[in-house]
Protein backbone atom coordinates (compact mmCIF):
# COMPACT_ATOMS: atom_id res chain seq x y z
CA UNK A 1 0.00 0.00 0.00
CA UNK A 2 1.71 3.39 -1.08
CA UNK A 3 1.39 6.34 1.81
CA UNK A 4 1.95 9.91 1.36
CA UNK A 5 4.86 11.00 3.23
CA UNK A 6 3.75 12.26 6.46
CA UNK A 7 4.58 16.24 5.70
CA UNK A 8 2.08 15.72 3.17
CA UNK A 9 -0.67 14.26 4.72
CA UNK A 10 -1.85 17.68 5.85
CA UNK A 11 -2.47 18.89 2.37
CA UNK A 12 -4.97 16.03 1.84
CA UNK A 13 -8.55 16.85 2.87
CA UNK A 14 -10.42 15.14 5.38
CA UNK A 15 -12.46 12.03 3.76
CA UNK A 16 -15.94 14.34 4.57
CA UNK A 17 -14.47 17.68 2.89
CA UNK A 18 -13.13 15.50 -0.22
CA UNK A 19 -15.47 16.12 -3.63
CA UNK A 20 -16.20 12.86 -5.66
CA UNK A 21 -15.33 12.77 -9.30
CA UNK A 22 -18.42 11.96 -11.17
CA UNK A 23 -18.79 10.02 -14.36
CA UNK A 24 -20.29 12.19 -17.46
CA UNK A 25 -24.14 10.20 -17.39
CA UNK A 26 -24.62 8.58 -20.03
CA UNK A 27 -28.48 7.28 -21.18
CA UNK A 28 -30.75 7.05 -23.84
CA UNK A 29 -32.84 9.46 -25.73
CA UNK A 30 -35.68 8.30 -27.76
CA UNK A 31 -37.39 10.48 -30.62
CA UNK A 32 -40.87 10.81 -31.40
CA UNK A 33 -42.85 8.42 -34.11
CA UNK A 34 -44.15 10.84 -37.26
CA UNK A 35 -40.78 13.13 -37.01
CA UNK A 36 -39.90 14.49 -39.49
CA UNK A 37 -42.05 13.14 -41.89
CA UNK A 38 -45.53 10.85 -40.94
CA UNK A 39 -43.86 8.21 -42.11
CA UNK A 40 -40.68 8.01 -39.57
CA UNK A 41 -40.21 5.80 -36.75
CA UNK A 42 -39.06 6.51 -33.00
CA UNK A 43 -35.51 5.47 -32.50
CA UNK A 44 -33.12 5.22 -29.69
CA UNK A 45 -29.15 7.06 -29.78
CA UNK A 46 -27.09 6.37 -27.12
CA UNK A 47 -25.74 9.84 -25.65
CA UNK A 48 -23.75 11.37 -23.35
CA UNK A 49 -23.81 15.06 -21.14
CA UNK A 50 -20.70 17.10 -20.91
CA UNK A 51 -20.46 20.47 -19.49
CA UNK A 52 -23.09 20.07 -17.04
CA UNK A 53 -23.09 20.43 -12.98
CA UNK A 54 -26.43 19.55 -12.94
CA UNK A 55 -27.34 16.61 -10.45
CA UNK A 56 -26.99 14.14 -13.05
CA UNK A 57 -27.04 11.60 -11.12
CA UNK A 58 -30.56 11.87 -10.48
CA UNK A 59 -31.30 11.95 -14.45
CA UNK A 60 -33.61 9.29 -15.58
CA UNK A 61 -32.05 6.43 -17.71
CA UNK A 62 -33.47 7.66 -20.73
CA UNK A 63 -35.61 10.49 -22.08
CA UNK A 64 -38.45 10.88 -24.14
CA UNK A 65 -37.86 13.72 -26.44
CA UNK A 66 -40.78 16.08 -27.68
CA UNK A 67 -40.25 18.53 -30.22
CA UNK A 68 -41.85 21.83 -30.17
CA UNK A 69 -42.28 22.20 -34.17
CA UNK A 70 -43.68 25.88 -34.57
CA UNK A 71 -40.94 27.44 -36.79
CA UNK A 72 -39.21 30.89 -35.50
CA UNK A 73 -39.16 28.76 -31.89
CA UNK A 74 -35.44 28.51 -32.24
CA UNK A 75 -35.08 32.58 -32.63
CA UNK A 76 -37.57 33.01 -29.60
CA UNK A 77 -34.83 30.98 -27.48
CA UNK A 78 -32.17 32.68 -28.61
CA UNK A 79 -33.97 36.11 -27.81
CA UNK A 80 -35.03 34.63 -24.12
CA UNK A 81 -31.21 33.32 -23.48
CA UNK A 82 -30.43 36.71 -24.24
CA UNK A 83 -32.78 38.31 -21.83
CA UNK A 84 -30.96 35.72 -19.00
CA UNK A 85 -27.40 36.58 -19.79
CA UNK A 86 -26.86 37.76 -16.06
CA UNK A 87 -28.49 35.08 -14.83
CA UNK A 88 -28.40 31.76 -16.39
CA UNK A 89 -29.69 28.53 -15.63
CA UNK A 90 -26.99 25.61 -15.88
CA UNK A 91 -26.31 23.84 -19.61
CA UNK A 92 -24.74 21.17 -20.51
CA UNK A 93 -23.99 19.19 -23.90
CA UNK A 94 -25.45 16.45 -25.36
CA UNK A 95 -23.64 14.73 -27.69
CA UNK A 96 -23.55 10.77 -29.38
CA UNK A 97 -21.75 8.09 -27.53
CA UNK A 98 -19.51 5.76 -28.35
CA UNK A 99 -20.43 1.99 -28.42
CA UNK A 100 -18.48 -1.14 -28.32
CA UNK A 101 -19.51 -1.92 -32.16
CA UNK A 102 -18.03 0.11 -34.73
CA UNK A 103 -20.82 -0.33 -37.33
CA UNK A 104 -23.04 0.50 -34.55
CA UNK A 105 -21.29 3.66 -33.67
CA UNK A 106 -21.57 5.14 -37.16
CA UNK A 107 -24.86 4.31 -37.55
CA UNK A 108 -25.67 6.34 -33.69
CA UNK A 109 -23.70 9.33 -34.69
CA UNK A 110 -25.66 9.72 -38.30
CA UNK A 111 -29.31 9.41 -35.95
CA UNK A 112 -28.21 12.33 -33.99
CA UNK A 113 -26.78 14.67 -36.68
CA UNK A 114 -29.85 13.91 -38.34
CA UNK A 115 -32.00 15.01 -35.52
CA UNK A 116 -29.61 18.26 -34.71
CA UNK A 117 -29.41 19.11 -38.49
CA UNK A 118 -33.68 18.36 -38.94
CA UNK A 119 -33.78 20.65 -35.87
CA UNK A 120 -31.88 23.19 -37.60
CA UNK A 121 -33.22 23.35 -40.62
CA UNK A 122 -36.83 23.62 -39.07
CA UNK A 123 -35.68 26.40 -36.57
CA UNK A 124 -36.97 24.47 -33.87
CA UNK A 125 -36.20 23.11 -30.60
CA UNK A 126 -37.09 19.87 -28.69
CA UNK A 127 -37.86 19.28 -24.68
CA UNK A 128 -36.39 16.19 -22.43
CA UNK A 129 -39.40 16.06 -19.81
CA UNK A 130 -37.61 14.29 -16.72
CA UNK A 131 -40.58 11.66 -16.97
CA UNK A 132 -40.65 8.64 -14.80
CA UNK A 133 -37.39 9.88 -12.57
CA UNK A 134 -38.24 9.82 -9.18
CA UNK A 135 -36.49 12.75 -7.75
CA UNK A 136 -36.89 15.42 -10.48
CA UNK A 137 -41.13 15.92 -11.22
CA UNK A 138 -41.16 19.01 -13.40
CA UNK A 139 -39.47 20.36 -15.86
CA UNK A 140 -36.45 18.94 -17.79
CA UNK A 141 -34.00 19.33 -20.50
CA UNK A 142 -34.58 21.83 -23.23
CA UNK A 143 -32.50 20.96 -26.32
CA UNK A 144 -31.54 23.25 -29.09
CA UNK A 145 -29.09 23.22 -32.50
CA UNK A 146 -26.04 25.03 -32.92
CA UNK A 147 -24.87 26.40 -36.57
CA UNK A 148 -21.35 25.17 -35.65
CA UNK A 149 -21.87 21.49 -35.34
CA UNK A 150 -24.65 18.53 -35.63
CA UNK A 151 -22.34 16.69 -33.52
CA UNK A 152 -23.79 18.29 -29.99
CA UNK A 153 -27.21 19.77 -29.04
CA UNK A 154 -26.83 22.52 -26.10
CA UNK A 155 -29.05 22.24 -23.26
CA UNK A 156 -30.65 24.21 -20.76
CA UNK A 157 -31.35 22.41 -17.42
CA UNK A 158 -34.58 22.89 -15.40
CA UNK A 159 -34.48 21.43 -11.91
CA UNK A 160 -37.41 20.95 -10.58
CA UNK A 161 -39.37 23.90 -12.17
CA UNK A 162 -40.99 24.44 -15.40
CA UNK A 163 -40.12 25.69 -19.07
CA UNK A 164 -40.49 28.86 -19.91
CA UNK A 165 -43.71 30.24 -21.17
CA UNK A 166 -42.73 30.18 -25.27
CA UNK A 167 -42.69 26.39 -24.96
CA UNK A 168 -45.25 25.36 -22.13
CA UNK A 169 -47.22 27.48 -24.81
CA UNK A 170 -46.54 25.36 -27.96
CA UNK A 171 -48.23 22.04 -29.12
CA UNK A 172 -45.54 19.92 -29.02
CA UNK A 173 -45.37 17.22 -32.01
CA UNK A 174 -47.20 13.99 -30.67
CA UNK A 175 -44.98 11.80 -28.67
CA UNK A 176 -44.78 8.06 -28.83
CA UNK A 177 -44.99 6.07 -25.36
CA UNK A 178 -41.53 5.95 -23.22
CA UNK A 179 -40.46 2.47 -23.12
CA UNK A 180 -39.98 0.56 -20.01
CA UNK A 181 -36.51 0.58 -17.79
CA UNK A 182 -34.13 -2.34 -19.49
CA UNK A 183 -36.56 -2.35 -22.61
CA UNK A 184 -35.06 -3.34 -26.03
CA UNK A 185 -34.35 -0.36 -28.13
CA UNK A 186 -36.40 0.40 -31.35
CA UNK A 187 -33.88 0.97 -33.60
CA UNK A 188 -30.46 0.79 -32.81
CA UNK A 189 -28.30 -2.81 -31.61
CA UNK A 190 -27.16 -3.33 -28.65
CA UNK A 191 -23.88 -2.85 -27.56
CA UNK A 192 -22.03 -1.72 -24.46
CA UNK A 193 -21.01 1.26 -24.09
CA UNK A 194 -17.14 2.15 -24.04
CA UNK A 195 -15.35 4.76 -21.06
CA UNK A 196 -14.19 8.22 -22.75
CA UNK A 197 -10.45 8.30 -22.21
CA UNK A 198 -9.99 12.60 -22.02
CA UNK A 199 -12.02 14.02 -19.74
CA UNK A 200 -14.31 16.88 -21.52
CA UNK A 201 -13.24 20.23 -21.28
CA UNK A 202 -14.69 23.58 -20.30
CA UNK A 203 -16.90 26.11 -22.22
CA UNK A 204 -15.60 29.53 -21.93
CA UNK A 205 -16.87 32.76 -23.48
CA UNK A 206 -19.16 31.45 -25.56
CA UNK A 207 -22.49 33.15 -27.44
CA UNK A 208 -25.65 31.54 -26.46
CA UNK A 209 -26.09 31.84 -30.25
CA UNK A 210 -23.09 29.50 -30.92
CA UNK A 211 -22.18 27.42 -27.44
CA UNK A 212 -20.13 24.18 -29.34
CA UNK A 213 -17.53 23.44 -27.22
CA UNK A 214 -14.06 25.01 -28.95
CA UNK A 215 -12.07 21.82 -28.30
CA UNK A 216 -13.98 20.83 -31.28
CA UNK A 217 -12.18 19.82 -34.06
CA UNK A 218 -13.09 21.74 -37.41
CA UNK A 219 -12.79 18.62 -39.31
CA UNK A 220 -15.22 16.60 -36.67
CA UNK A 221 -17.53 19.98 -37.44
CA UNK A 222 -18.17 19.10 -40.70
CA UNK A 223 -17.94 15.14 -41.75
CA UNK A 224 -17.44 14.77 -45.30
CA UNK A 225 -20.26 11.70 -45.68
CA UNK A 226 -23.40 13.89 -43.63
CA UNK A 227 -23.84 16.20 -46.86
CA UNK A 228 -24.11 18.96 -44.40
CA UNK A 229 -23.51 22.61 -46.47
CA UNK A 230 -20.78 24.30 -44.37
CA UNK A 231 -21.91 27.56 -45.24
CA UNK A 232 -24.94 27.21 -42.78
CA UNK A 233 -22.37 28.21 -40.33
CA UNK A 234 -23.15 31.35 -40.40
CA UNK A 235 -26.44 30.95 -40.29
CA UNK A 236 -28.79 33.19 -37.91
CA UNK A 237 -31.31 32.03 -36.19
CA UNK A 238 -32.78 35.33 -35.73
Amino acid sequence: MFRLPTHLESLVPPPREQVPQTQPWRGRIFTPAAFPDPTAQPCEIRVTAAETDSQQELWPEHFQLQVIRRRGVLSELHGWLTRLHQNPYPRCMLMPDRLADHTATRRNHALFEEFARTLLDEEIVAIAPWGYSDSLQHGGILLYPTASTRSLLVGIVFLNTGFPDFVQGSSPHPMVAGPSRGGVPLSLPQGNLLPRTHPFQPVMHHSPFDPAPPNIASSSRYSSTSGYDGTRSGRSSG
